[in-house]
């Protein structure tokens, strides 16, 4: 008998994480004055957007991101500098950017003063204590919350408590190449998924393949996966995430969706991520595949000939869309030694303006980037709209530990002789283990 696939924080980072919580970056110890009591020309200076630093002496922050960001950073640096003069902010760019590579840094106490983090990391490191509460910051500064996409609001709030502010955010959307449509026979991309494999099916000829599915990368699998059973009525929580909702019929049809679109997708499927099927459908040998709008310059850059647009993810049994807001917030480590000046740099990176030069999709506001503004309307507008229809994924300690469980117990129906329903039985029982 099959095994549900079950993993959770390796043996080293679990260990990390108990000894974090009384030495590393846990945040509101006792004793600590809280950032809202912060007194005299302390208080005037981050209320008024002046730097923290005192005495004209400059303070240091530390900050990490993803290598993706590392070719905009001098231009947000520059106008960083000019405005902030006393804090010098060293940026890091991680090729590796990983959550288990923060929770280490975080609960050994070596962590950045500033992190980006993935809307999901937040709500892990929230849940452990490990991020500064930021509400104290924002009410002391009258800070607009509410100008952000509220959905990522949402996320990066745990226990009541808000750990983030969004500078970038993004969504699903259908990208589909128009030349290889039109082929087939179809001048308009499906609209639904039994439409997405009628169209699969057609576009299927020699090696171009008419679907391309991720196999492999937790984050890109779990994330289509999510798509297609939001999109078709479910989601992988009940109502008030306690209970695993992945062992439902709508759950395991869109597990059968992704095995029946797996026959239209490349042999490599169960080697590809996100990034191999952008690859691929910029060089014209898929039809269609679900991604965001980072995906935008490099399909360009790769092929700027290729005949491509975007559409709004298809439905099924007649569900009201509803997709998954995916997005980078801004968090300040428990263990930061220059709470004030991360704070500033947290509202700095999040403004409108300099979050559309620093993002290459949406920003916080959900304005789309600077880049974009020549690209065609039928590229952009699908991203922009689909927006209003994304959520958050849900605000649970164990939501990356989740993601993980779908894509090894569905890999298992891909790889092996298993059905949709063995296979969703399997990941229901994980992720009911994942919320105990």
């Amino acid at each position: 008998m099959k095994k549900a696939v079950r993993r959770t924080l390796s043996a080293t980072v679990a260990a990390a994480m108990a000894i974090g919580l009384m030495t590393g970056c846990s945040s509101g110890k006792e004793g600590q004055k809280p950032a809202g009591e912060a007194s005299g020309t302390e208080a005037q200076a981050a209320g008024s957007g002046q730097q923290a630093g005192t005495g004209g002496e400059q303070t240091t922050i530390k900050f990490w991101d993803g290598n993706w960001q590392e070719a905009v950073w001098p231009e947000v640096e520059a106008i960083w500098n000019k405005e902030h003069p006393d804090i010098k902010v060293e940026a890091e760019f991680q090729a590796d950017l990983a959550n288990d590579k923060y929770m280490l840094a975080l609960t050994n106490g070596t962590a950045p003063d500033v992190m980006a983090c993935a809307l999901d990391w937040v709500t892990t490191f929230g849940s452990a204590n490990l991020l500064e509460p930021l509400d104290e910051y924002v009410a002391r500064d009258s800070f607009d919350v509410d100008q952000f996409v509220q959905g990522a609001n949402d996320a990066s709030t745990v226990g009541g408590k808000l750990y983030g502010l969004p500078f970038r955010s993004e969504t699903y959307v259908m990208y589909y190449n128009k030349d290889i449509l039109s082929a087939a026979g179809y001048d308009a991309p499906p609209a639904t998924w039994e439409e997405v494999k009628e169209v699969a099916a057609a576009c299927t000829n020699g090696d171009v393949y008419g679907y391309g599915l991720c196999g492999t990368n937790y984050s890109n699998f779990s994330f289509q996966y999510i798509t297609m059973l939001r999109s078709s009525g479910s989601d992988i929580l009940n109502a008030d995430n306690t209970a695993s909702e992945l062992g439902n019929s709508v759950a395991v049809e869109t597990a059968q969706l992704y095995k029946d679109l797996a026959a239209y997708a490349p042999a490599s499927l169960l080697e590809n991520d996100n990034i191999a099927n952008r690859t691929l459908f910029a060089s014209g040998k898929i039809a269609m595949y679900l991604s965001g709008i980072y995906d935008l310059e490099e399909i360009v850059k790769t092929n700027p000939d290729l005949n491509f647009a975007c559409a709004m993810v298809p439905t099924a049994g007649g569900a009201e869309r509803n997709t998954i807001l995916g997005g980078w917030s801004v968090a300040v480590a428990g263990c930061s030694k220059e709470k004030e000046a991360a704070w500033e740099f947290v509202k700095f990176l999040t403004r409108p303006d300099i979050a559309a030069i620093y993002t290459n999709t949406f920003t916080g506001t959900a304005e789309v980037a600077a880049r974009y503004a020549d690209y065609p309307e039928d590229i952009i507008k699908p991203n922009a709209d689909a927006l209003q229809y994304a959520s958050a994924l849900p605000a649970v300690k164990n939501i990356v530990g989740i993601r993980q469980a779908i894509m090894d117990n569905l890999q298992l129906m891909l790889s092996e002789d298993m059905s949709a329903e063995e296979a969703c039985s399997l990941l229901d029982q994980a992720v009911n283990g994942l919320l105990e």
